[in-house]
């Protein structure tokens, strides 16, 4: 595929849509707010999802806006603090208050290191789970209780398992395609750019929220919007919003600049080998994760990973080989290349920690390890092996442990959700 066509599909998924469908605009205001002081907040990005428009808040924390749509979702971003939204419903809104957590923040601190082999998250076979997101110290799971697969429901537990909320849900899940991915798959919850949750049904998406560990779902927001607007966005640097798209063979990391229409590149990817290498529902990937106020971008066809600052200018590049199979096995080839049999190009960034894994499944055995990179020297540093569970699913690491789904092989063959400390 051209970059022509590239920039074109690009145009179409994040900016199509984005013009007005007519001249009117609408209003609103409010105040940004710092979640620990209480105080006002100076000069806080905020940006019109879908559109290029957006502002900054005064000196007073204050901002006023005109939209071109109602509804429409604004996030606001501040270098250290997580990011806010807010979904605007009607115009003349003039009392908007929006809190911004800091992110280097205390939470719960669970310590299971007593623990010497996996253990089950949810003690018992009481709940088959389809899905699951971490959210801080709070687990969101989507699950049945025990053989009653019709009975769904979103719960809310702590780390331990222990379920403190939940609610009844219907329609549940969407086939849906990512631009960095080819292939549809099945999507129940996703965790947004801006660390939001989201609950997909069959006709919208929803917010799941929970105050004082109680939950409940927000506004639902049509397929449109969310598809064309929120999914492809990868993260937020500084008010600039990095996506991706791939092929069979390249992949192109892309973001947009504040009051630009035009998406600029930032990395291209690219497997010289991929249109013989994969078959047609695979594509290329670059696994992309932000750190602090550095954006981690990885090449394993071209043996590195490579680092931006928050205004998108390249700052180191770091050596990488863990990725490649040795000269003796190398299929296809005469020298080293990618390991596309047992690694499965996936990094998996403990956000907590700080720390970033590869991800490898071993197909003559199933069985899975993770390799933990160290970010300053590209070195693996030590591999993880997780033992007696072929074909794991939903893989996370969160604080030092990993968190998967397992098919369990006996009746009435349940999801169980399992977290191993690393």
């Amino acid at each position: 595929m051209t970059q022509i066509k590239i920039i074109a599909i690009l145009f179409l998924v994040v900016v199509g849509n984005t013009l007005p469908a007519q001249s009117q605009k609408y209003s609103v205001s409010g105040v940004v707010i710092d979640s620990v002081t209480g105080q006002p907040m100076a000069n806080v990005n905020i940006s019109v999802v879908g559109t290029t428009g957006g502002g900054i808040t005064n000196q007073a924390g204050e901002f006023s806006l005109r939209l071109v749509r109602i509804p429409s979702i604004l996030y606001f971003s501040h270098v250290g603090y997580s990011i806010g939204s807010c979904q605007i419903e009607k115009a003349g809104e003039k009392n908007i208050r929006i809190t911004l957590i800091p992110e280097i923040r205390e939470i719960e601190e669970v310590t299971v290191r007593a623990e010497k082999k996996i253990a089950k998250v949810i003690r018992g076979d009481t709940l088959n789970i389809l899905d699951y997101e971490l959210d801080g110290d709070r687990l969101i799971l989507l699950a049945s209780p025990y053989r009653n697969q019709a009975d769904l429901r979103i719960y809310l537990t702590n780390l331990h398992g222990n379920t403190l909320d939940y609610i009844k849900v219907k329609k549940a899940g969407k086939q849906i395609q990512y631009p960095e991915i080819m292939s549809l798959q099945t999507e129940f919850l996703i965790r947004d750019f801006t660390g939001q949750v989201n609950y997909l049904d069959k006709e919208c998406v929803h917010e799941v929220s929970h105050a004082f560990d109680k939950l409940s779902l927000g506004y639902g927001t049509p397929y449109p919007d969310f598809l064309g607007r929120v999914l492809p966005v990868k993260y937020e640097m500084a008010g600039k919003l990095v996506f991706q798209v791939s092929t069979s063979s390249e992949n192109f990391t892309w973001y947009f600049g504040r009051g630009s229409i035009k998406a600029k590149l930032l990395k291209k990817v690219e497997d010289k080998n991929g249109p013989y290498r994969y078959v047609r529902s695979k594509c290329v990937s670059a696994p992309v994760f932000r750190k602090g106020d550095e954006l981690y971008v990885f090449d394993f066809f071209r043996g590195h990973f490579e680092v931006f600052d928050l205004e998108m200018n390249p700052i180191r590049r770091i050596p990488i080989s863990f990725q490649y199979t040795d000269r003796n096995n190398a299929i296809f080839t005469h020298s080293k290349d990618v390991d596309v049999f047992n690694f499965t190009q996936n990094i998996l960034f403990d956000e907590k920690s700080g720390k970033a894994y590869a991800f490898f499944r071993k197909q003559s055995s199933n069985r899975q390890s993770l390799r933990e990179i160290n970010l300053d020297t590209g070195k693996t540093d030590r591999v993880i092996e997780i033992p007696e569970y072929p074909n794991i699913s939903n893989i996370r690491v969160y604080n030092n442990t990993i968190y998967f789904l397992y098919d369990t092989k006996i009746y009435p063959y349940y999801r169980l959700l399992y977290r191993m400390v690393i």
